[in-house]
């Protein structure tokens, strides 16, 4: 049973106003009735109903945050760097996780809303005017990263498509002159948001043919380890394989070392994101680093600016480069 500062007031023989003085440590009260109010209360198990209290401030101290899922490890580390910086502001953090599913980001956009959190950062699955006119209603503010909408929403993540273009020309370098670019969420195209996935292809696509000599593939499918199988020549050694996620780049990685085809020496593998688990990996990975930590924490601080009416950027692009590893060799 919750016990209301009005059952204390009863028990005390005063009024509400006297309780909620004593319980807030507001002046105008004896310091005997404070004491008696308090250790009423304390004995009763009192607990103020939070809510309410904040629907009267008009602030919660909660913030919201939407992620795809924390299966890949770049969402998990974004997510513990965002939430260590918002409870050092004073915030507490509903975590969901839409699963790339439109209507379920819509169901818990909505239930965060409804919880009256101070403001949301948001990966955005879904991608129109409508979805966009609906987050403008709410008058909360949101940031968003990663996914990027066309409305009016701070953006904080890096420069996929430079960061490609970066990795192409780091592959060339070493001597490369074949590549097959692995991006499965490229078959997710006009189904959902996948603005960072056509930022990388596009990246890519530029830096190939702008290249002299340079032949690529794409796979854009479930099954990509199928498709590798018929694409790939061991017997080329200018082949390297880059993937859009060190997710796809340790699965392949583990394909390969299954069929003993061995890396770098018979072909290169290049991943994107740096998350933690490449420390524990034997050959070490190449791939392309953007201290998600920093984008974590840079999107909280960000989001609680935009609560408390500070001016913030449109736009905020975090730095990025190439952690060389041992899957690719140089052939120069």
């Amino acid at each position: 049973m919750n016990i209301t500062s009005k059952q204390i007031a009863e028990l005390c023989g005063v009024t509400r106003g006297t309780v909620d003085r004593a319980l807030n440590n507001r002046p105008g009260i004896h310091p005997e009735t404070r004491e008696k109010i308090l250790r009423v209360a304390e004995e009763l198990g009192y607990r103020p109903h939070f809510l309410a209290q904040s629907l009267v401030k008009g602030h919660t101290k909660t913030l919201g945050i939407v992620l795809f899922d924390i299966h890949n490890r770049i969402f998990s580390q974004l997510f513990h760097a965002f939430e260590a910086e918002a409870r050092k502001r004073g915030y507490i953090v509903y975590l969901v996780l839409s699963h790339r599913d439109k209507e379920l980001e819509l169901e818990y956009i909505n239930n965060l809303l409804d919880r009256r959190v101070d403001g949301i950062a948001l990966l955005p699955a879904n991608f129109n005017k409508k979805f966009e006119s609906l987050l403008l209603r709410s008058r909360t503010p949101i940031v968003t990263f990663g996914n990027r909408l066309n409305g009016p929403f701070p953006y904080i993540w890096i420069d996929d498509k430079q960061a490609i273009q970066d990795s192409v020309s780091f592959l060339i370098q070493q001597g490369y002159r074949r590549l097959i670019y692995i991006s499965p969420p490229l078959m997710r195209k006009g189904k959902e948001n996948i603005h960072v996935p056509e930022q990388r292809y596009n990246g890519f696509i530029e830096a190939c043919e702008a290249t002299r000599d340079m032949r690529f593939d794409i796979i854009a499918q479930k099954n990509y380890l199928a498709e590798l199988e018929t694409l790939m020549d061991t017997t080329d050694s200018t082949c390297a394989i880059l993937c859009s996620s060190d997710v796809y780049a340790l699965e392949v990685l583990k394909w390969l070392n299954d069929r003993k085809i061995k890396v770098p020496e018979q072909i290169g593998l290049m991943g994107f994101d740096n998350i933690d688990v490449l420390k524990y990996i034997n050959p070490a990975i190449t791939t392309v680093d953007y201290n998600v930590n920093e984008i974590g924490t840079r999107l909280a601080d960000l989001l609680i600016n935009k609560i408390n009416n500070q001016d913030i950027p449109s736009e905020t692009l975090i730095a990025h480069h190439v952690v060389e590893g041992h899957s690719v060799t140089s052939m120069r």
